[in-house]
């Protein structure tokens, strides 16, 4: 069935249940639908990074009416969990599969809210779910949660994949938000001259490894190569090239001076274990978030015998001002800005209540 702009039109708002509802109920049930990227392009690099692993765990979230899942099914790949939060089209997906392909599971469930334990999967297949979470006009917040929550259920070493038209607000989310702890590599997908898309597709391959380990990014992107839109290629391309030069600054031996959001996603490890002897510089407090912005000394001790009456600490130096503003501030007033900056920077012990000195 072709999608006409009746249908188009239900979909005014991409990260609306309602509409998507409605959107499937309007196409009707029985057949499949690929924004971008079909199978017969997707197949090969599918399969190459898939190879062996048919008993692998597969997340598909926001599968939509996509034929992606019943193609890897019938590859081999039996362990294939879909979630939509659409109840029309998780109905009609389970009509049309649930005797032909019975071991394949399906959820309605919000892929920004995911019912897993932590580290269910093995591999995450994206096919277009961050895009329609990042329209320009909705902000970052439900891609955001829809990254943290892929990052919690995707197992040590598990794949993240991401098929995505790699426009610069989605880039701006994904770049760095899997800058620390993961091996990212993209590559185009090859498209006919005839392919009714006029934009290109990307995947983007995340691999879980060490937290606080960089790496640069792998890019399998040639500036002279050919590609549907030459000019969002090329503002990929140079997307790469500004994220790894920032990548191998934090690789550079060079005191980098890191930010808060660097730390909380593991630029030095994890922030709840002590590592004695660790120590960075950081930027604490940002404009819209806290009234002033700090610069911080982050220190774990060295091992000690003695008891402590605290774990944690803050040591403020008024002589030392990285905003202007300070000078004539009130430090109860600081205190209370740099409270709730500095609590994620607290270690964890449980049984501790005690507010930081």
């Amino acid at each position: 069935m072709a999608t006409t702009p009746a249908l188009l039109g239900a979909l005014d708002d991409f990260t609306s249940r309602e509409n998507w509802d409605k959107f499937f109920a309007l196409r009707g049930g029985g057949d499949s639908f690929e924004w971008y990227a079909e199978w017969a392009q997707i197949k090969s690099p599918l399969r190459s990074l898939l190879l062996g692993a048919e008993g692998a765990d597969i997340l598909v979230p926001g599968c939509g009416s996509s034929v992606l899942s019943e193609e890897l099914y019938d590859l081999g790949f039996r362990r294939i969990t879909n979630i939509d939060f659409s109840r029309v089209i998780v109905a009609d997906m389970l009509r049309r599969h649930a005797r032909v392909r019975p071991e394949m599971r399906w959820r309605v469930m919000d892929m920004t809210k995911m019912q897993f334990p932590d580290g269910s999967f093995d591999f995450i297949l994206d096919k277009g779910g961050l895009d329609a979470l990042m329209e320009p006009e909705v902000g970052t917040e439900l891609g955001m949660k829809y990254l943290n929550e892929a990052k919690r259920v995707l197992k040590s070493g598990g794949k993240f994949v991401c098929f995505t038209l790699a426009e610069s607000h989605v880039l701006d989310l994904l770049l760095p938000e899997f800058r620390f702890g993961w091996d990212l590599s993209i590559q185009a997908i090859a498209s006919e001259r005839s392919s009714k898309s006029a934009f290109q597709t990307f995947m983007v391959v995340m691999v879980k490894g060490k937290m606080g380990v960089v790496h640069t990014i792998e890019s399998r992107l040639d500036q002279n190569a050919k590609y549907c839109n030459m000019k969002q290629a090329n503002a990929v391309i140079h997307a790469l090239q500004n994220e790894n030069k920032i990548r191998e600054s934090h690789t550079s031996g060079v005191d980098v001076l890191f930010s808060l959001p660097d730390l909380q996603l593991g630029a030095i490890g994890n922030l709840k274990v002590i590592v004695p002897g660790r120590r960075r510089q950081l930027i604490l407090g940002e404009q819209g978030s806290s009234l002033y912005c700090y610069k911080a000394v982050f220190m774990d001790a060295k091992n000690q015998t003695g008891v402590f009456a605290y774990h944690c600490g803050v040591f403020i130096v008024p002589k030392v001002f990285l905003d202007s503003r300070h000078a004539s501030a009130d430090m109860d007033v600081i205190k209370k800005d740099l409270s709730p900056l500095v609590k994620d920077l607290e270690p964890e012990y449980p049984e501790d209540t005690d507010p930081i000195p």
